[in-house]
């Protein structure tokens, strides 16, 4: 892969939340491009707004790839977490069960979303030694005090926290105190080490048994993947305070590299009458229903629909407008599929448009990743094909056989380009088809993790589960897979 030359890297501009404005992208590292994301914590089915970062950062990485970047992208799933060791408790399982079912059922859906894995997908508790590493060095430091068996950021040792949400001090003593904690020295300081509790998972540690607190994760597992520097780091808005200032201020004092991100990215919500879309909330449209309805390629584009950094207000008729629109850029695929390239220029207003396609494309994912300019270009790119695959054009002058067949033919390129650069076109129908359910993906992934535990009274369980569900496991060299009962494969 070339490296991108002087004026093309200076080509892409990003908005970067800590300066609060848009400027050119250079990485720390000449040709390459380092990024962490935020990923999920798995207690729950997915809803729509969890599959928002992830098309977004999808076309974000093949962007970056398209101007000649080697890209590694590293996406966290937050597998011990207050939330998740709260809802284990309320249903009875095991939390690596339960995280293990809702991870299973989230990569499934990635992939019906037409994403691409990430290079790397750390799972906190794979980390701990990690973390506690940090832990260390930040206690060395005094960034950093123990207090009844936890351990907990100084705040006061970082002279500019608040910056990423630009909030004064004062401020945020304010809403600290609306949760008053007497072990911390300032009600601004937060976890780093949470002490153990009968019946919570639990680490040792030189600061005594527990776990790690949430912001403490990200920081560690983006450090052993993407070391002291990260080119961006993204997640959703609602992440900026505390989740993202907190490990901003965390990783500069214990691995002594300012700024440690140099683009912080950060995604609108997706919202449901104007209110954030959350698990939480019970508010949210379940993801694995909507794919079933309408198709990954429609989800997907319109959750891309919108600028990224703006909200997305959610709604089946705003789905449904999305997917009739989606039908046109369908069949123009359909028609021009099998068209020759295109011998020469397009004649008339609508040929203008055709031809530079491409450039208004990439020129819209340039500055800062503009997907709603880019499917604007691409619908307009459609209209005026399908005008002169009709005959027709706006100067009233005459539309050739030949340019007919041009124009089917630079539609095709440009269709290509476009489902390269946004994913929309599935591979293949069969999963679509006939998909296996999310849930039976999740439970297929608990069962991988009690087999690997060697519980194979528990790995029964859930095989039985599976069959209530009307599908029997297979279990082959290179995994567990499921299909249905009577299915005669195999």
């Amino acid at each position: 892969m070339p490296l991108p030359d002087e004026a093309e890297a200076s080509a892409i501009s990003i908005y970067d939340t800590r300066s609060g404005t848009e400027r050119p992208f250079t990485p720390a590292h000449p040709g390459q491009v380092g990024i962490y994301v935020c990923g999920v914590t798995p207690y729950a089915p997915p809803h729509v707004g969890h599959a928002r970062p992830l098309v977004i950062w999808d076309v974000i990485r093949t962007h970056l790839e398209r101007r000649g970047y080697l890209v590694t992208l590293v996406q966290n799933f937050t597998d011990v977490d207050d939330k998740l060791i709260e809802r284990a408790s309320r249903d009875g399982v095991a939390v690596e069960d339960l995280a293990a079912r809702h991870s299973g059922q989230y990569l499934h859906l990635m992939e019906r979303l037409l994403v691409r894995p990430p290079d790397i997908m750390p799972r906190a508790t794979e980390h701990v030694a990690d973390i506690i590493d940090l832990v260390g060095r930040l206690l060395e430091g005094e960034n950093a005090y123990t207090s009844q068996g936890d351990v907990y950021f100084q705040v006061a040792s970082a002279p500019d926290y608040g910056l990423l949400p630009r909030r004064d001090a004062e401020a945020m003593k304010a809403g600290a105190r609306l949760d008053p904690n007497p072990a911390k020295r300032d009600p601004r300081d937060f976890a780093l080490w949470k002490r153990q509790i009968p019946g919570e998972p639990s680490w040792r540690s030189p600061f005594g048994g527990g776990r790690p607190g949430w912001h403490v994760e990200c920081s560690a597992m983006a450090h052993r993947y993407l070391g002291t520097e990260i080119d961006l780091h993204g997640g959703g808005v609602d992440l900026v305070f505390p989740h993202h200032e907190n490990e901003r201020v965390q990783s500069e004092a214990g691995y002594g590299v300012r700024p440690h991100v140099r683009f912080w990215v950060h995604n609108g919500l997706v919202t449901t009458d104007g209110t954030k879309m959350s698990k939480s909330l019970e508010n949210g449209a379940d993801l694995a229903s909507l794919v079933d309805r309408f198709g990954g390629p429609v989800v997907r584009g319109f959750l891309l629909s919108a600028h990224y950094r703006s909200p997305l207000e959610f709604s089946m008729e705003a789905l449904s407008d999305f997917a009739r629109a989606y039908e046109r850029i369908k069949r123009l695929h359909l028609a021009t599929i099998n068209a020759a390239p295109p011998a020469r220029d397009l004649p008339a207003e609508e040929g203008e448009r055709v031809m530079n396609f491409p450039v208004r494309l990439l020129r819209a994912l340039d500055r800062d990743f503009n997907t709603a300019r880019a499917f604007a270009e691409l619908f307009e790119m459609v209209r005026a094909a399908n005008a002169l695959i009709s005959g027709l054009s706006s100067s009233g002058g005459p539309v050739t056989d030949r340019d007919r067949e041009n124009a089917r033919g630079f539609a095709r390129r440009n269709l290509a380009m476009a489902d390269a650069a946004l994913g929309l076109f599935a591979r293949t129908q069969t999963e679509e088809q006939n998909p296996v359910p999310d849930e039976v993906e999740g439970l297929l992934e608990a069962r991988r993790l009690a087999r690997s535990r060697r519980d194979f009274t528990e790995a029964d369980r859930i095989r039985d589960q599976i069959a209530a569900l009307g599908y029997q496991v297979e279990d082959t060299p290179d995994g567990s897979t499921a299909r249905p009962l009577g299915d005669p494969r195999g």
